[in-house]
Order: C-alpha cells, then sequence, then structure tokens
C-alpha cells in the first residue's frame, strides 16, 4: 500500500528530548517504507537578524539571559509594551523570514511526497522566541498560530514531549535559568489542551518516551 506524505512534528521546551525521538522515528517510519526525512525546524534569523541585534545593542546591552534570566526577561516585556510599533515590525519581519524557510524545508519535500519528521516547528518558534517576550494572551498565541497555519502546512501528527523543567535543566548546558523553561512549559501545555496534540511523559527515560510515540504512530497511521 502505498504510503501518504505526512507532517509529523514534536514540540516542547528545550531538553525534552525532542531531538533524539525525531531522529528515532524517522528510522522507524523508514523500515515502515515511509519515504521519511528528518528536518530540524527550528528558525534561523536571517532578514529579521539586522533588527534584533541592533536592538539588543540599543536596550539590552547591559542585561544578560545567563547571568541574570528574571531581570533580562521583565526588560524584554517592558520594552515591547512601551516600544509597540517595534513588536509589530519585528514579528512581521520575523515571522516572514520563517515562513521562507519553511515553504523550503517543509512544504516543497511534502509537495513530492515525504513524510516529514520536523524536529521543532511554528508552535516552538511562537512560544520559546515571542510570547513570553511580547506578553502574548493564550488567545493571541493561537490566532497567530492560525493565521500561519494559512500559509504553511499544519501537521497531520503533533507530539508534545512534556518534561519537568527541573529534569530539563539538568539535561542541557545551555540554557539560562529554570525559569526560562517554566514560563514556557506553561504555554506548550495550553497548547496541547487547545490543539490535536498528544502529550507524552517526558519524564520517562528516552527508550520509553520513543515506545509512547510510536504507539501514537501505530494508532494514528495503523502500521
Amino acid at each position: 500500500m502505498a504510503k501518504k506524505r505526512l507532517l509529523i512534528c514534536f514540540t516542547g521546551i528545550d531538553g525534552s528530548g525532542k531531538t533524539t525521538i525525531a531522529r528515532r522515528i524517522t528510522e522507524y517510519l523508514k523500515e515502515k517504507d515511509f519515504p521519511a526525512v528528518y528536518v530540524y525546524g527550528r528558525l534561523k534569523l536571517f532578514i529579521a537578524k539586522p533588527l534584533m541585534v541592533l536592538g539588543n545593542k540599543m536596550f539590552l546591552s547591559n542585561h544578560s539571559i545567563t547571568k541574570n534570566y528574571g531581570e533580562y526577561s521583565e526588560t524584554k516585556k517592558h520594552l515591547f509594551r512601551v516600544h509597540n510599533y517595534l513588536q509589530k515590525i519585528y514579528l512581521n519581519m520575523l515571522l516572514f523570514d520563517y515562513v521562507l524557510q519553511l515553504k523550503r524545508k517543509i512544504s516543497f519535500p511534502l509537495s513530492l511526497g515525504k513524510t516529514i519528521v520536523c524536529d521543532r516547528y511554528i508552535y516552538d518558534t511562537i512560544i520559546t522566541d515571542l510570547a513570553v517576550d511580547m506578553n502574548f494572551k493564550e488567545e493571541e498565541i493561537f490566532t497567530l498560530l492560525d493565521k500561519c497555519f494559512s500559509v504553511i502546512p499544519q501537521p497531520d501528527i503533533t507530539f508534545l514531549i512534556d518534561v519537568d523543567e527541573d529534569i530539563a535543566y539538568s539535561r542541557k548546558n545551555d540554557v539560562p535559568d529554570k525559569g526560562y523553561l517554566k514560563d514556557r512549559r506553561a504555554f506548550y501545555l495550553k497548547l496541547a489542551n487547545h490543539y490535536d496534540i498528544q502529550n507524552i511523559d517526558g519524564n520517562k527515560t528516552l527508550d520509553e518516551v520513543f515506545a509512547d510515540c510510536r504507539s501514537g504512530l501505530e494508532n494514528e497511521l495503523d502500521v
């Protein structure tokens, strides 16, 4: 039986094990004769990068995300509240930049019949890079995501690998602060409740998480 093209996404805070599980699921799908391709779907700034660099130099040169995350985060929130026009410009530039990247990374391979296993996607960019710093309300996140899904593919299957922020922090040496993870985890949990997202317990071992994701796929795809 021919295998249809699919977009399968893994989302969650840093340290949840997304990359490891996404790569293992890609290999599992290949064994099941799906034309699976692993894609790292996190935003890389190009068009919006000069504005970000300029903003950091002008407003955040005396603040460090690693030395004092709380102060750094509150400063960014305050700046975006005060300079609302800059927030809108930066948001639009960033999303335009990202959508162009996703057209190449996601839309084009899907059009060729590939099954894409995406390690991070639009959910992660909006939550990790935008929602906290820009003071988004829950409804604003969902509205923005729905607008994005009008021009980029909405995943067929999404797994939120949800892990306690203390555990995630212990796994990563490049996360600035546990508060950074806690702020973002709250939004991910709301995301899972709003969309048809499978919530996977990421506090388990990687083998157990992989087994849970594989089981979720088997239920969805009948493989």
